[in-house]
């Protein structure tokens, strides 16, 4: 007698703002294998491995959960969150998050129809993203299985974010002056700046990544016109699921 097996493919979920491993020793075989199979595909296309994320997996859990419950396969059910909620909701930090959704009888099917889709390989082999979460729910010998993607933000202090923002502008040559409150209050600022002394020049810019400043001011710090830089950073009530830090850099003669 033979059985045939349902396997499913929903099409990747890739969501964008307005822009070494953890313990995985909870993982079933069937999550493990999902974990190492991403990890190779992406070492073999020079790509960094991807960091387990339990809180991730939290996220991905509840939704494996629902589609189990559903016996189908989507990335949002009515009444429940959408992706960037859900990794909000578990207390996930990210700038971009992404997801892949599957059901078959086998966690190798599922890598391998994901490795198969465009959209699915290309989250999988994603270098903007850095952790991953995995959660397989099984139901009538079918796995549901979900992979969630993050480029993970750290939780990192005022002081943290300014000292790393001078960091970057130091190696241009630009001497950096230590923070003041009025820079960070020019942060808080959506135009002019706080203090009695006058910048020639403000940029305030929000990023996911302290490693890289933009553009704009890379040129600025080259023109030769300023000598002197203060870093100014500043918290944001948080009324969206993505994270970022909010930068003011203030530039001198």
């Amino acid at each position: 007698m033979s059985i045939a097996f349902a396997v499913l493919l929903l099409s990747a979920t890739r969501v964008l703002p307005g822009q070494g491993l953890e313990s995985s020793g909870n993982l079933t075989v069937a999550e493990q294998y999902l974990l190492a199979a991403a990890n190779e595909d992406r070492v073999n296309q020079g790509l960094q491995p991807l960091r387990f994320d339990p809180v991730l997996a939290e996220a991905s859990a509840v939704h494996a959960r629902e589609m189990a419950a559903h016996a189908e396969i989507s990335h949002q059910f009515n009444g429940e969150p959408a992706l960037a909620e859900r990794g909000s909701n578990v207390g996930a930090h990210f700038s971009l998050i992404t997801e892949n959704v599957a059901e078959a009888p086998t966690s190798v099917i599922i890598h391998n129809l994901w490795m198969r889709s465009p959209g699915h390989r290309a989250n999988l082999l994603d270098p903007n993203v850095d952790s991953i979460g995995i959660a397989i729910v099984t139901r009538d010998h079918q796995l549901y299985a979900v992979e969630d993607f993050a480029s993970t933000v750290q939780t990192l202090s005022l002081n943290q974010q300014e000292r790393t923002v001078a960091g970057v502008i130091a190696q241009s040559g630009m001497r950096v002056a230590a923070t003041t409150e009025e820079a960070r209050r020019t942060c808080t600022m959506s135009s002019g700046y706080a203090g009695s002394r006058q910048p020639w020049y403000i940029m305030r810019y929000t990023a996911g990544s302290l490693n890289q400043i933009p553009d704009q001011l890379k040129s600025k710090l080259a023109s030769g016109k300023y000598h002197q830089a203060v870093v100014g950073a500043c918290s944001t009530t948080r009324n969206s699921p993505f994270t970022a830090y909010n930068i003011a850099v203030l530039l001198y003669p």
